[in-house]
C-alpha cells in the first residue's frame, strides 16, 4: 500500500468519527475524558501529515500527498478551533495557556 493512501485512509477514519461514530466520541468524552479523544484526533493529523511528507519524497503520487496534507491542515485547525480555544467566554477544554 502507498504511504499517500495510508495517509487518505486516516483521514477518512477521522471524517467518519467525527460524523458517523460521533457517539462513539460522545461516550468515550463521557466516561473518561475529552484528552483521549483529542489526542487520539492529534494523532490522526500528525499521521496523515508525515504519510503526506513521505509520500512527497518518494514521489509516489504528488496530487493525492498535497491533498492529504491540506485536509491535514485542516483537521489541525478543527483541533485548535474545537479544543483549544474557548467559546463566548467559557474556557477551553483542554487548558493550554493557564495565563488567559
Amino acid at each position: 500500500m502507498k504511504i499517500s493512501f495510508l495517509g487518505l485512509l486516516l483521514q477518512i477514519v477521522f471524517v467518519l468519527l467525527i460524523t458517523m461514530f460521533n457517539h462513539v466520541r460522545v461516550f468515550v468524552m463521557e466516561q473518561y475524558s475529552i484528552y483521549h479523544v483529542a489526542l487520539f484526533e492529534l494523532f490522526i493529523g500528525l499521521g496523515s501529515f508525515i504519510c503526506g511528507i513521505i509520500g512527497l519524497v518518494k514521489k509516489e503520487n504528488i496530487m493525492l500527498s498535497f491533498f492529504v496534507m491540506g485536509f491535514r491542515l485542516l483537521i489541525c485547525i478543527y483541533f485548535v478551533f474545537i479544543y483549544l480555544l474557548g467559546e463566548a467566554g467559557n474556557p477551553p477544554p483542554i487548558r493550554w495557556l493557564y495565563f488567559i
